[in-house]
Formats: C-alpha cells, sequence, structure tokens
C-alpha cells in the first residue's frame, strides 16, 4: 500500500462522518452505518482485508461495545420507568431549589457538582437540567451549554466508569495488561486540571468575564474543579472506585459547596422558585423514594467493588468469555458485574417501591423500544469499525487461521494494516506525536458523540505509535481518551437532545460555537499534561511544554487587547 494514498483511505470514512453530522446533519446511528459500510469497503477493496476477518471483526466489535451500548440501553430504562412513575420529576423539583439564589453557586451546584452525580449513575444530564436552569432564569443557550459542558467533567468515569472498563479491555489486549484501578488512576492524574477548567468555563459560558471575576466565581470554580479532580484520585489511586469516581465526585463537590455555604450563614436551599405544579409534584411523592433506584444503584456498585471476595469472583471468575471463530483472543464480557446489570437490577428492585402497576410498566416498555435502539446502535456501531481498523490486512490461510499482516513471518505487507500504517507515518513527529493524541479523541468523540468509542477507536494506535517512538503509551492512549470525553460540548446528539428538552432546536450552532472554545483550550491543556508525563523530562521536552503553555497566553492576550482596542473605538464613535 503507497503510504499516501493509505493514509487518505483511512481518514476518508472520518471526513465522511464529520460532513455527514456536521453539513448534511445527519444522525449519529445513520452516520454510523453508513461510514461502517464505507470502511469495510476499504478495508477489502484497497487493504485486502478477508471479508470473512471482517465481518468477524465487526461483530466481536459490537460485543465489545456491550459495556457502552447496554449501559445506554438499560439507563434508558431506568429513566423512562421513573419518569413514568413520578419519581423523576420530584427529583427534578428538587433540583431547582439548589443554590441558594447565587448564580456561581447554582451553575457550580447543579450543573456541575449534580451533573457529575447524575452521569456517575447512569442518569442523562443533558435531558433533566437545562428545564431547571431555565427555569432559574439562564437563556436557553446558557440552559443547553451548560448541561452539555457539565456532561461529564471527569471525561472518563461516566455511567459507573465504563469508559475506564473499556479502556482496560483494550489496553490490556493490545499493549501490557493492565487493572481497571490502574487504568482509572493514569485518568484520575489529568482531572484536577481539566474538571477546574470545565468549572470555570461554566461561569465564562453563562456570564462572560463579569461573573466570572464576580465576588464568588473564581473560588468556587477553582474550588469545585479542584474536590472533583482530588476526589478521582482518591478514588482511584488510594481506593479501588474507578467505576463509583463520578458519583463521590459529584457528591464531594456537592458537600464542600453546602459547608461553603453554612460557613458563611446562607443557605443553600431556594425554595420560592417553586410554582403550584412543583408543589403538586411534591406533595405526591418523598424525596427519599424517589431515590430509591439511584440509592440502590450505588449500594450495588459498592458491594461489588469494594468487597474483595465479590469483586474477584464476578470480574475474574465469572468472566464469561466469548469466542467467535478463529477471533485469536477471547472477549470477556464480565456480564453479572458490569454497570448495566447492576443498572438493570436497580430499576427491577425498586419496582415494588415506586407504584408500578400494568399500566405504569406498559408505558415503560413502550417509551424504551421508541427511545433506545438507536442510541444503542450509535454506541455499538463506532466499536465495529475500530475492530476494522485494528484487523485490516488480516487474511485467512487454507487452515483457518488469522494471519497478522504485521508480522512479517507471514509473508504479507505490513502496510495493509491501517494502525500500523497509520503509527508508521506518525512517528515521524517524535517528541510531537502525544500532543496530537487528545485532539485525535476530540475528534473521534464528535464524530461517535462517545469517548468509549474514541478509545476503541484509537487505543491500539497510540499503543503502536508510542512504543516506536519510546513514549509511556498508557498516557498517551488515556488523553486520547480524555479528548474523546471532551468532545461532550460538540456532540450534536448531546447538545440537540437538550435543546429538544426545552423547545429550542435550532441553537444548537451556537452552543457549540462557544463549546469549540472550552474543548479546544481544554484539549491543549489535556495535550500539556501529556507531555509532561510521556517522556522523561529533558531540556528539549521543558522548551516545548513552556512553548504550549505560553501560546494560549499570548493568544488570550492579543484577543483580549483587539477587543478592548474595538470596545473604546465604539465608545468613541457614540
Amino acid at each position: 500500500m503507497d503510504p499516501l494514498i493509505g493514509l487518505i483511505l483511512i481518514i476518508l470514512p472520518i471526513i465522511l462522518a464529520f460532513v455527514l453530522l456536521v453539513f448534511l446533519h445527519k444522525a449519529a446511528d445513520i452516520t454510523g452505518v453508513i461510514v461502517w459500510l464505507v470502511t469495510v469497503l476499504i478495508a477489502i477493496l484497497a487493504f485486502q482485508t478477508d471479508i470473512t476477518i471482517t465481518l468477524i471483526a465487526s461483530l466481536a466489535g459490537i460485543i465489545k461495545s456491550f459495556p457502552i451500548s447496554l449501559m445506554v440501553a438499560t439507563s434508558i430504562l431506568m429513566m423512562t420507568f421513573m419518569q413514568e412513575t413520578g419519581a423523576l420529576q420530584r427529583l427534578i423539583v428538587f433540583f431547582k431549589t439548589l443554590g441558594g439564589g447565587s448564580r456561581p453557586m447554582q451553575i457550580l451546584m447543579i450543573s456541575f457538582g449534580l451533573g457529575l452525580f447524575l452521569v456517575g449513575i447512569g442518569a442523562t444530564p443533558v435531558s433533566m437540567l437545562p428545564p431547571v436552569m431555565l427555569a432559574l432564569g439562564f437563556s436557553p443557550m446558557v440552559a443547553v451549554a451548560l448541561p452539555s459542558i457539565g456532561y461529564d467533567p471527569l471525561t472518563t468515569f461516566a455511567l459507573l466508569g465504563v469508559p475506564a472498563v473499556v479502556f482496560t479491555g483494550e489496553y490490556s489486549t493490545w499493549g501490557a495488561t493492565i487493572s481497571l484501578q490502574e487504568a482509572g488512576t493514569v485518568f484520575a492524574w489529568f482531572m484536577p486540571i481539566v474538571s477546574m477548567g470545565i468549572a470555570i468555563s461554566m461561569l465564562w459560558i453563562a456570564g462572560g468575564r463579569k461573573l466570572l471575576f464576580s465576588k464568588e466565581g473564581v473560588t468556587l470554580a477553582a474550588m469545585c474543579g479542584l474536590t472533583a479532580g482530588l476526589m478521582a484520585i482518591v478514588c482511584n489511586f488510594l481506593l479501588p472506585l474507578t467505576t463509583l469516581t463520578n458519583v463521590f465526585a459529584g457528591a464531594a463537590v456537592l458537600l464542600i459547596l453546602f459547608v461553603y455555604n453554612k460557613t458563611r450563614g446562607k443557605s443553600i436551599i431556594d425554595r420560592t422558585i417553586l410554582d403550584d405544579k412543583d408543589r403538586e409534584i411534591e406533595s405526591e411523592m418523598s424525596l427519599s423514594r424517589a431515590s430509591i433506584p439511584w440509592v440502590v444503584l450505588v449500594i450495588l456498585c459498592l458491594a461489588t467493588n469494594m468487597i474483595p471476595q465479590i469483586f474477584d469472583f464476578l470480574y475474574s471468575d465469572l468472566a464469561l468469555p466469548v469466542t467467535i471463530g478463529a477471533y485469536p483472543n477471547p472477549i470477556e464480557t464480565r456480564v453479572v458485574w458490569q454497570a448495566y446489570t447492576l443498572m438493570l437490577f436497580s430499576t427491577i428492585i425498586s419496582m415494588p417501591f415506586l407504584k408500578t402497576d400494568r399500566e405504569v410498566l406498559k408505558r415503560t416498555f413502550s417509551g424504551f423500544k421508541k427511545r433506545a435502539p438507536r442510541p444503542v446502535l450509535a454506541a455499538a456501531i463506532f466499536f465495529a469499525m475500530a475492530e476494522i481498523l485494528n484487523f485490516s490486512g488480516w487474511r485467512i490461510n487454507e487452515t483457518g487461521i488469522w494471519l497478522n499482516p504485521t508480522n512479517l513471518a507471514n509473508g504479507l505487507d505490513p502496510t495493509n494494516n491501517m494502525i500500523f500504517l497509520l503509527a508508521s507515518m506518525t512517528a515521524g513527529l517524535g517528541l510531537l506525536y502525544p500532543i496530537i493524541a487528545p485532539f485525535l479523541g476530540l475528534l473521534a468523540g464528535f464524530i461517535s458523540g462517545s469517548e468509549t468509542s474514541a478509545i476503541a477507536m484509537f487505543t491500539k494506535y497510540h499503543i503502536e505509535t508510542s512504543n516506536i517512538i519510546g513514549a509511556n503509551a498508557v498516557v498517551v492512549s488515556a488523553s486520547n481518551g480524555i479528548g474523546g470525553g471532551l468532545a461532550s460540548v460538540l456532540s450534536p446528539a448531546k447538545i440537540q437532545n437538550a435543546a429538544a428538552v426545552i423547545d429550542k432546536i435550532g441553537i444548537e450552532g451556537q452552543v457549540i460555537r462557544y463549546g469549540l472554545v472550552v474543548a479546544l483550550l481544554m484539549t491543549w491543556a489535556t495535550a500539556i499534561l501529556t507531555m509532561l508525563q510521556a517522556f522523561t523530562l529533558t531540556t528539549t521536552l521543558l522548551i516545548i511544554i513552556a512553548t504550549m503553555i505560553l501560546l494560549p497566553m499570548i493568544l488570550g492576550m492579543f484577543l483580549y487587547l483587539r477587543d478592548s482596542q474595538r470596545r473604546r473605538e465604539s465608545t468613541l464613535m457614540n
């Protein structure tokens, strides 16, 4: 394969996905299927991949997607059930009262702290929080943007840590074997800076410099961001709580804001925001009863992760590997341990406590069938595409054994493997290569709408390239995942979901323009942190890192001075 032609063919599906999403406004599932078909054709016709391998690899990818695709399904089931029983509406009424009337407090408590907690247990802030923010007096753009940015300030620990779980499996397959806690720890060291940046960006989007530099603005943002980031380190480096990182981080943020208000003699609850309909919902169900599904879920997660005997039994003894034909490695599904199973159990256990009757169940399953299939397909199809990238160029010999083209003993062209070709070409960047890793994750996350898909698509590539240039492969691969998580603020599916909830379809472009600034800055910060960890620090490396730090500062100063000049000229003209 000619390297240049090969590179063009590899990036063609990615460009196609971008065009379908941005310019043709196609949904993520439709985009995914089209891109998968194009990738299949390119793999077979251009990279000489065996047709059988292409199809089996796609099936393997779908099975590998279960931690996220089935989690999407069971979380939709739980949210639909809670909605039909009134539990979800009761919780939303409670959320409205948080913040005590202070703008920075409302933003950071609801969109940051509560958003962390919600996405940690599998709820969807982009569906639940926009009406709350709108009711508190925020503009529609802000009401949509804040839950989108706060979809996961810790980027990697959403949905009971599913991205970290998938990363552990992908990295262990293509690189050295690592545990879930080890993987979580690598991600966690990025979090204090990343989460603090997201907290600050929330205030900037909501009220510009005026709100950010208000009396409590920067102080509260820094406090919340550092609390979440440090809790991520505690839950992964010190404790085996990777799957509950978001839950504890969100709870810690809410607790520290509560203590902050208490020490200043302020109330954290403001009931004046409630209207008659809200009070009617309050009277129909207690807050404790409405919270039962989430309480049960947290208890199950604690039991399956904190008790070593249970964890070892479910994670190792009941790995339940699946073998697909001659696919090289059994896929360990760990069905009983996975978050989607715990989510399903929590929903079932909570049914007797939430006025469940036949009519409620009928409406629940009707809503589930309507809402779940397309998001599940969108989550799964990019895993199928990722496996085709990984196994491109592989052939089957006369005995049915799969031959790896990168193994020269097989006599195949190694450049027929897309990952090998990409790694060989980009390794020429040398010390600069880790800079692009989080940006590739950002692109993959934007296209697929999922950090988990970004991890599946590029982990093997980052491992191979890092090994060639001598970088820390797990750090570089993790930065790709973080970039994918930061793409939440740009995800058309998430933003459209948030806009639809408050009947403001059409403002997505405005939200993305703000979100793009945040995503690029935070991805650049992630690239700097990656450079600090990917190599042994040398003088050359420190100069590169210092330059990376100075560049956005110089650009920001230039834009600030230009804006100030324009304001002065406008004042003089008036």
